[in-house]
């Protein structure tokens, strides 16, 4: 369990609101100059919103905003349940305790008193709400443990279709010629080009999760369907998940790897978060517009404005200019890829679908063997797998799946079952500047060039001169070894 339940709950406590909206991921750009008809500028097109502020007083609009926000007020008085958790937590660390010095009886039996104090706790329902996304993560590795691959039943919400129109459909008709006139339409025509390389993908996780199909346009908005993407804020990949959120809804993130530049995987956790963003709210505009908000921020700025839709909250001006227009820009990105030639797009070349074999590995494979074993080239190895950060496939990941090219997994199999390292040193030595040196006498010293050097120490290309105790790489001459 990523977080003990003590600290999932205590999170939600929180009662300092900062001072100021931020900014949470990348604007789509697309104006060079204020519009004369509008006061919407480049920088505000797109600007989701991850924060989390405290609810305020309670109204009667909503029943679940209300079933949270009064467990929220609550729990800090209830003494009971505080010692009932803080009980629960000592059970747990006992049982990982037990767990690390092997002793798996005693850690199974610390584990069932840990769950069994959690469930006589009687935590309120209200809470359940910061729970789901840990508690998908303990459910989806049990099941992959397990094997477990039948489709769990699932409560699917009713009125599935995004309304597309807004009480003010003007902003709409705004973005609608925005996206379709200059330098905005070549840029959302690259869009929806680039969406035919996920377009299966979305699809199918979109039917999966029972969500409108609508939503296979929200990268448009979120990322120019570009996985490239970094926002200001951190947020990455075609959906523009931020780490934290990634994280709660079971993506890896760390040095080797972050896969919310996994197609696959992060379209999946979009999936996810949506479905619970509409199973909380019960509203598709109010569920986008969290999903740029953040569900937290949204339902205290419903709280503060006792507002139940985003035009009211709009109109009292109780969320940021870019949660307002975010619900717009979705149904503009919506009408015209949905029917782009009505638009002036004209003939579209349709980026092809993602196609590839993979391979499931615990062990560590330098992306150059692997590229070599495919017979193919490392960059392609690096496109098709844009999730990982580092040289090789990720460390402590066992059961990872490499995507090598479509058709090449007999020859990969046959090619690595020969390799006898997988994971070779590259053959480099870190070396520290001391007085005196000049990238002439290192390259000498080495019996290498200076052209090898800046070739593999780009940065050194920027600066005049070394400086004392900096650190570069260099790759030895043959002669250096002999």
């Amino acid at each position: 369990m990523k977080k003990s339940v003590s600290a999932l709950i205590a999170l939600s406590f929180l009662s300092s609101p900062p001072a100021l909206y931020a900014a949470g991921k990348t604007p789509m750009s697309v104006l060079q100059e204020p519009s004369p008809k509008s006061d919407i500028m480049e920088k505000e097109i797109n600007y989701p919103i991850e924060m989390t502020f405290p609810l305020l007083a309670e109204d009667d609009s909503d029943p679940i905003i209300n079933l949270v926000a009064n467990a929220i007020n609550s729990a800090p008085n209830n003494n009971e349940i505080k010692g009932a958790i803080l009980e629960a937590e000592a059970l747990y660390r006992r049982a990982v305790e037990a767990f690390k010095n092997g002793k798996p009886e005693d850690s199974k039996r610390y584990f069932k008193l840990f769950l069994s104090k959690l469930e006589k706790a009687d935590i309120d329902p209200g809470l359940y709400f910061f729970l789901f996304d840990d508690l998908d993560n303990i459910i989806t590795k049990l099941k992959k443990t397990h094997s477990v691959s039948s489709p769990s039943p699932v409560i699917e919400p009713e009125n599935h279709s995004i309304p597309m129109e807004c009480e003010d459909n003007s902003l709409v008709e705004r973005y609608i010629e925005i996206y379709s006139s200059g330098k905005s339409k070549e840029r959302v025509k690259a869009a929806i080009e680039r969406s035919g390389m996920y377009g299966e993908i979305v699809l199918k996780n979109l039917q999966e999760f029972g969500l409108p199909q609508e939503l296979q346009y929200l990268p448009i908005v979120e990322s120019l369907y570009n996985n490239n993407t970094v926002s200001r804020a951190g947020a990455v990949g075609i959906w523009q998940i931020m780490a934290h959120r990634g994280r709660a809804l079971g993506l890896k993130i760390n040095y080797w790897i972050d896969e919310r530049k996994d197609p696959e995987k992060a379209t999946k956790a979009a999936c996810l978060y949506l479905k619970q963003l509409y199973m909380m709210l019960n509203n598709w505009h109010l569920a986008l517009a969290a999903y740029n908000r953040g569900e937290y921020g949204l339902i205290r700025d419903m709280k503060f404005s006792n507002a139940s839709n985003v035009s009211e909250m709009t109109n009292r001006n109780a969320i940021p200019k870019e949660t307002q227009r975010y619900v717009p820009q979705f149904i503009a990105a919506v009408t015209i890829a949905s029917n782009p030639d009505g638009y002036g797009f004209g003939e579209l070349k349709m980026q092809e679908p993602l196609k590839y074999d993979t391979v499931k590995t615990d062990k560590i494979i330098d992306l150059k063997i692997a590229a070599q074993c495919a017979q193919t080239t490392l960059e392609e190895i690096k496109k098709l797998n844009p999730a990982l950060n580092a040289w090789c496939t990720p460390q402590g990941y066992p059961g990872f799946e490499l995507k090598i090219p479509y058709g090449t997994k007999g020859k990969f199999l046959e090619n690595i079952a020969l390799v006898k390292d997988l994971n070779p040193s590259p053959g480099f030595i870190k070396y520290k500047v001391v007085k005196g040196d000049y990238i002439e006498k290192i390259a000498a010293k080495y019996k290498t060039v200076p052209k090898e050097i800046y070739k593999d120490n780009p940065q050194l290309s920027k600066k005049k001169y070394l400086q004392i105790g900096q650190i570069i790489v260099i790759r030895p001459g043959r002669k250096y070894f002999k």
